[in-house]
């Protein structure tokens, strides 16, 4: 269990939400389909961190920095999630490729190959912070640029959620060079951060109300 499982895990939530409860929010405001294509990028960075290869890292680091555009609301949710759909298909069928044939697709050099092992998986974590840090930076201070594709965002889930995963994000870089702080796993500490990212928020709808 890791921060790349956590990133994973968080996608299917995310998705499972907003294809169940969520879903009239989006049938009213199409606006809300960003959410779509921000769990699919977590799904494609969670697969690309369990089944790393040169094609899945570079596939995911892709995916990953999509959230740039879709955060700034350069396009719509829609577009940014028929996009990770795709990315996502091209990820998960490498992966599968690469597990049936027992070798990778592209094979590089061995120490190519140990660079991008190391770090493919870092960049994917860099493009997912691109999320918090526009929100915070950008879009919690000043909605109003960004109202044509994406909604206000205040609510205390979403702020506590964006705050959360700047330290999945670093958990996930760190696991990249070390294991183990004396009897801290790292790579643990990872997965149960995510697992409270599903927790915390979801307490906070129902204790705060958003």
């Amino acid at each position: 269990m890791t921060a790349g499982t956590g990133f994973l895990l968080l996608g299917l939530a995310w998705l499972g939400f907003w294809l169940g409860p969520a879903l009239p929010l989006y049938q009213t405001d199409p606006r809300w389909a960003h959410n779509f294509a921000f769990a699919l990028i977590f799904i494609t960075v969670g697969i690309a961190y369990l089944r790393p290869s040169v094609l899945t890292g570079i596939g995911a680091v892709v995916a990953s920095f999509i959230t740039i555009p879709t955060e700034l609301a350069f396009w719509s949710g829609l577009t940014a999630t028929e996009i990770e759909a795709i990315l996502l298909v091209l990820v998960a069928g490498a992966a599968a490729i690469e597990w049936w044939t027992k070798g990778p697709l592209v094979a590089p050099s061995p120490r190519a190959g140990l660079w991008a092992k190391i770090h493919l998986p870092i960049f994917s974590a860099l493009g997912i912070a691109h999320m918090p840090f526009i929100f915070f930076l950008s879009r919690w201070a000043n909605d109003v640029p960004y109202l044509q594709y994406l909604p206000i965002e205040h609510e205390y889930s979403t702020t506590i959620f964006n705050g959360m995963l700047l330290v999945l994000v670093l958990l996930a870089i760190v696991g990249q060079y070390a294991k183990n702080i004396g009897r801290f796993s790292i790579p643990e500490a990872g997965f149960v951060w995510s697992v409270l990212m599903l927790l915390i928020p979801l307490a906070s709808i129902g204790i705060l109300g958003s």
